[in-house]
């Protein structure tokens, strides 16, 4: 959005790119730029390292070494426990090649990113939860890095290696012919911005969904049948008025999303109202910063708790983990994703 096109996160992962290689990184670096790696790992033990993370001698530890603060607690149940709760099946390729045109259709391939599927899975459940309920079947695509935290602290030769290898997995599912959807705008809006930076012509032809686009699409295609599995075709739903609160990533590369949510919203007789809030203040790891802890703060106040205060944040929406997590850092509440509230909507 700035008004001479200057891209802030690309030439600020170039300048700690070049910077560190004459100046040594802070230990803190390291840790976020591996944290993709390290999350599928601890998440199997989430509750032993969320107990560890949550005491007092910890944070500390954490303020005082890392300069770190207010991390994030894995997710509990884990995301593997959530989708066998909903009798998810994963498919292998073999299996996935295997099914017929009109199979394909119905199934799509749900794209994990690290900040969700470890650190907020309900999100991702809950949108299995919601496809299912509409009639296809969504197949979640094994978890590999996205590299996202490594371009964010410009390790941008680490982040090459990591983006190919994704681009690679990626282009070799899209062959398959189904849809490949993610439910973070800012980890699926860096497969074209950064990948397409960083790899050019060896990005490959992919192309990533959001959860909006991919809802978009079912509605303008007809195949999007909210009262499907309803006994009654003339299903009508309680109305109520919803706020979205839009991750700024995604308004700046996709200005029509918001209207887009309000059309699908409207479609099960549902006000969305769009608010209109710039950065929430965590930028990426940003907002965990010791040193940018006031700065994160005042930059959350001049919008997003503004146009947070005196609404229920029940029906307070907001598509982006990171701004999920600063309200809940700030506000001390949960905010639901689009799809959860959909989901809810159609309970």
């Amino acid at each position: 959005q700035c008004p001479i096109k200057i891209d802030v996160p690309s030439f600020r992962a170039k300048f700690f790119h070049f910077y560190h290689q004459r100046y040594l990184r802070p230990i803190k670096d390291y840790v976020v730029s591996n944290v993709e790696y390290v999350a599928p790992l601890m998440a199997k033990q989430a509750k032993l390292f969320n107990y560890f993370t949550a005491t007092k001698f910890s944070q500390k530890v954490a303020e005082k070494c890392l300069g770190m603060t207010d991390l994030p607690l894995l997710s509990t149940p884990n995301l593997q426990q959530q989708l066998i709760q909903l009798g998810h099946q994963n498919a292998s390729l073999a299996q996935l090649e295997s099914l017929s045109a009109v199979e394909k259709q119905r199934v799509l391939l749900i794209v994990q990113d690290p900040f969700t599927s470890y650190y907020d899975a309900k999100v991702v459940a809950d949108f299995v939860a919601l496809t299912q309920k509409l009639g296809f079947k969504p197949v979640v695509l094994p978890f590999k890095p996205n590299g996202k935290a490594q371009h964010i602290k410009g390790f941008l030769t680490r982040f090459a290696k990591t983006a190919k290898n994704q681009a690679d997995f990626l282009n070799r599912i899209a062959k398959l012919g189904m849809p490949l959807v993610g439910v973070d705008p800012a980890i699926v809006l860096s497969y074209r911005d950064e990948y397409q930076e960083i790899l050019g012509a060896e990005r490959g032809d992919f192309h990533v969904l959001t959860a909006h686009e991919w809802l978009k699409q079912q509605l303008d295609n007809g195949t999007l049948l909210f009262a499907q599995n309803t006994e009654k075709t003339d299903r009508t739903f309680e109305p109520h008025q919803w706020y979205l609160f839009p991750h700024c990533t995604e308004s700046t590369f996709m200005p029509n999303s918001p209207k887009e949510w309000q059309e699908i919203f409207g479609r099960l007789g549902q006000q969305l109202n769009v608010e209109k809030v710039g950065c929430c203040g965590m930028a990426g790891v940003f907002g965990h910063e010791v040193q940018n802890q006031k700065m994160s703060r005042e930059i959350y106040d001049v919008s997003w708790h503004k146009k947070l205060n005196g609404k229920d944040p029940h029906f307070c929406l907001a598509t982006g983990y990171s701004c999920r997590s600063q309200v809940k850092r700030y506000e001390r509440v949960e905010l639901k994703h689009p799809v959860q509230a959909l989901l809810e909507i159609l309970a």
